[in-house]
Order: C-alpha cells, then structure tokens, then sequence
C-alpha cells in the first residue's frame, strides 16, 4: 500500500508541478514563471512541494496495518520452542489456553503472541512456544502460529 501511495504522489507531484506555472502565468498577468531561465526552478520547487503535500496526506489517511493482519506464522521444523494446539482463546477477555504435545495446560495471554494489532487464537490452531514459570503457574510466551 505504501508503494502505491508513493508511485501515486509521484505521478500526481510531476504533473501538477509542470502544468503549474502554465495555468499560474495566465491567472497572474505578468508573472512570467515560464520564461525558459526560471522554469526548471519553479517546477523543480512547485514538485517538491506537491509531493511534500500528497506524502503527508497520504500517510495521515493510509491505514497502519492491514484489517485482516496475518499472523506471525513459523516453519514446523522450529524444535527450539515447545508445541501444542490452542485449546481454547477468549478474544475478549484477552487470554485462554494452549494444550502441550506433552499434555498439560499451558496459559497465554494474548501479550504473549508475536504480531502487530489485534493479537488472538483460534481454538485448534497449532502453535510454537517457549515456556516461562510464573507466579501463577506455567506460561506460554513468544507464541507463533505453525504453518
């Protein structure tokens, strides 16, 4: 999205930029911006200001993250970190369980999930994990979603 914001204020900074001093010497009587000495000049600042412009705008109103984010998703081969199936996630409360290969229970919070945004699980979903102890018991942290 970016990319296309950048190629687009590019493309709109060039054109309004040359087609400027045109339209500006015949609304402004004897402002002669086109005369062949001082029209690289003008068209040169006029471009970076239209594209200074539209870069700002642009930014203010393009989207940080994509609505429907993808998850981190990892390689099955990882067998550094711990895996296990999402037993169970509540979305809206922000934590639920993950079920070890080893077969107890595990929590998670959603803090603990890698990626951007809004962080949650689906119930059955394979995931890779580290394992931290805390004061209320066995932790999952750094969680990813297995491909």
């Amino acid at each position: 999205m970016r990319k296309l914001l950048l190629s687009y204020s590019f493309i709109v900074s060039l054109v309004a930029a040359i087609a400027a001093p045109y339209v500006l010497d015949n609304v402004i009587a004897g402002a002669s911006l086109t005369s062949s000495d001082q029209l690289p000049v003008v068209i040169g600042v006029l471009f970076v200001l239209f594209w200074v412009a539209t870069l700002v705008v642009g930014v203010k109103f393009v989207p940080q993250g994509d609505a429907e984010e993808e998850p981190w998703v990892e390689d099955e081969d990882d067998l550094s970190r711990e895996a296990g199936t999402v037993k169970w996630f509540n979305v809206t409360k922000g934590f639920g369980f993950i079920t070890r290969d080893q077969g107890d229970d595990v929590f998670v919070h959603f803090r603990s999930i890698r990626g951007k945004g809004h962080r949650s699980l689906l119930e059955g979903q394979r995931v890779r994990f580290t394992v931290t102890e805390s004061d209320k018991g066995m932790q999952a942290e750094d969680v990813s979603v297995v491909s």
